[in-house]
């Protein structure tokens, strides 16, 4: 039995030997890749050689290419009858783009993916194709149609294998803490690109989940930033809402699942989205698309028929863009007051001015319901305003105000508890780094608190008044300026804050002004003057200068030039640009003057004097 046994173990070793050897012999045997062999700058020819004859000819392009040494048919007959076929020139160019393919050269592969990507940004057609079914390939069709449907099917599944290639071409190019390789970053650039430009095209939902993966990729800050730009361009620019509401989701997926900190650009990225439904009339919107589906299913070919004729005319459907929009703004909302319930400090320290900004935007698109809860948490979080980023404070009352003007605008609520916060947040804008980042969000809440809105306590008006003074004296110019325009249009809405410009002699008053208290009502404005602006004349900037002496002489403001919005934003770009207004006095030389009427002396003869000599000698008397 051991003999048995040793001599099936020497039999299988044997075969093993066998099929090794023959294995060895048939990759020796096996052709190499004629690409491979080329020098690098023969792969760059051959790369713009490919990429100019397909964009010649897209149609020949995904052709099988024959040899030209197989055109004799005693050659092809003694090939068994088929000519040497050589691959299509989009297939060429994929594998010059495998790097395992082209002999292990990343730099060709990377120009092959970019030939590529500009090669499909340009012959991809602007409506999804749709791979038609064997039945309908058998049936009597003309020539031109079924050439046209061989193309797309061609399209389509090059345009698959490229998509695979690029993916591929990320995951490979990852290493662990370290920086991925340029093949690497240059394929997620492409799938970028491609999701601007195609994101109606087959595929979107793959493109889609690739990207938004790497949206709070933490290894290159360059693919990260790439990916949220990508994302907001789909947010602007999809009319029909369907990508945007896909995209919405995935995002709001990725900030919820995520183990670790996000980056607060992919949150804020959900500012692009135009969204203008209303919750209420989404609603609407969703029974008529139940109605209509009810309709649809009585007449199955009048409804195949009518959607086809929309997706051809290109026309919004706006039924389903309220739709979509409403999914979107939930995944939205859900997204914020997820963030905003975090019990993680850090993700609320990066992501709550994020949120909050957010929710400042689209507050007035949400229904009552959700106004309690919001409003409960706004409260909670300004308990502790000092404690917060001063652009979360800010957006934290300007996000009340707007849902109290919104869907809120029905509750009978208080804003002092909103503008009390303002108050004391006031002087923090007098820091550099403060005012440049929230001098227009302080604007916003001040708008919203005494300009669309009645003030009826002018004790409260005047307090704040007097603070804008304070802050334009110590505040940068581009801060300053609009700040004083702003105060400007206060006194102009409120006539009894006048009091304000009088002279402290001129006005009886008891106690003493206290800017410092928590309160406004409890400073005791009226107990001073705006003497600030007696200083502010006499400012360096010229603009600060006139919007002083206009609050002091309450000259009305010319709209919409002299906005505080628009001043703001002139202002924040003469600062980026480093411009400084100055007026020159130009003052006419006097003899460059014309006479007029009566003659005029141009010089003046000087006076003649008569010069007395003392005497000098032994008789002169001193």
């Amino acid at each position: 039995m051991s003999g048995a046994k040793g001599g099936g173990r020497r039999k299988f070793n044997r075969n093993k030997k066998k099929i090794v050897e023959t294995d060895i012999k048939a990759d020796s045997e096996a052709p190499p890749n004629p690409i491979a062999l080329l020098s690098t700058e023969e792969k760059c020819d051959l790369i713009a050689d490919l990429s100019e004859a397909v964009l010649e000819d897209p149609t020949k392009a995904f052709k099988q290419e024959t040899d030209a040494a197989s055109h004799d048919k005693k050659a092809d007959e003694e090939s068994n009858g088929a000519g040497m076929r050589q691959p299509s020139r989009i297939q060429k160019l994929l594998d010059l783009g495998r790097a395992h393919k082209n002999g292990g050269d990343e730099y060709v592969a990377s120009l092959a993916v970019m030939s590529l990507l500009a090669i499909f940004k340009d012959i991809l057609p602007a409506y999804r194709i749709r791979l038609k079914t064997d039945a309908e390939r058998t049936g009597k069709i003309s020539k031109e149609t079924r050439q046209l449907w061989d193309y797309e099917r061609a399209v389509v599944t090059h345009y698959q294998q490229y998509l695979q290639l690029l993916e591929k071409s990320w995951e490979k190019g990852q290493f662990k803490n370290e920086a991925p390789s340029k093949l690497a970053v240059t394929a997620m650039l492409s799938l970028c690109e491609l999701l601007k430009s195609a994101f109606h095209f087959n595929f979107r939902s793959n493109i889609l989940a690739v990207v938004v993966r790497q949206m709070n990729y933490r290894l290159s800050d360059k693919v990260s930033e790439e990916c949220c730009k990508s994302v907001e361009y789909v947010f602007q620019k999809d009319a029909q809402g369907e990508v945007a509401m896909e995209t919405a989701r995935l995002v709001a997926k990725l900030t919820k699942d995520y183990k670790g900190s996000i980056r607060p650009e992919v949150v804020k990225t959900f500012l692009k989205l135009p969204l203008r439904v209303h919750v209420d009339e989404a609603q609407a919107a969703k029974l008529a698309t139940a109605a209509n589906a009810k309709k649809r299913k009585r007449d199955k070919e009048l409804a195949e028929i009518e959607s086809e004729l929309k997706e051809g005319s290109g026309e919004v459907d706006k039924i389903l863009l309220a739709r979509c929009q409403s999914e979107s703004l939930q995944s939205v909302i859900l997204s914020y007051f997820r963030i905003l319930k975090s019990p993680d400090a850090a993700t609320k320290k990066n992501l709550l001015p994020v949120a909050l900004e957010g929710l400042a935007k689209f507050a007035h698109l949400i229904n009552i319901d959700t106004v309690v809860d919001l409003l409960d948490v706004l409260k909670q979080l300004l308990l502790d305003v000092d404690g917060l980023p001063l652009e979360a404070a800010l957006n934290c009352v300007l996000t009340a105000f707007q849902t109290l003007q919104g869907p809120g605008r029905e509750m009978q609520i208080d804003v002092k508890e909103y503008i009390t916060p303002l108050y004391s947040q006031l002087p923090r804008l007098g820091c550099e780094e403060n005012s440049r980042t929230n001098t227009d969000t302080a604007l916003q809440c001040l708008s919203a608190a005494f300009i669309k809105r009645r003030e009826y306590s002018n004790v409260r008006v005047a307090a704040f008044v007097k603070q804008i003074f304070a802050l334009a004296m110590n505040a940068p110019s581009y801060t300053s300026i609009p700040m004083i325009a702003m105060a400007r249009q206060i006194l102009q809405r409120y006539p009894n804050t006048h009091q304000l410009l009088e002279s402290e002699a001129d006005i009886i008053t008891s106690g003493q002004y206290n800017p410092d208290v928590a309160d406004p009502e409890f400073s005791n404005p009226f107990s001073t003057s705006a003497w600030e602006l007696a200083n502010l004349k006499f400012h360096i900037n010229p603009d600060i200068r006139d919007q002083a002496q206009g609050a002091s002489t309450l000259k009305i403001l010319k709209m919409p030039g002299e906005a505080p919005d628009r001043l703001w934003s002139k202002c924040d770009k003469d600062a980026q640009e480093i411009y400084i207004d100055f007026r020159r006095a130009s003052k006419k030389h006097p003899l460059s003057q014309k006479a007029s009427g009566r003659q005029q002396a141009r010089f003046i003869a000087p006076r003649k004097t008569q010069i007395t000599l003392l005497p000098t000698g032994e008789g002169a008397v001193l």
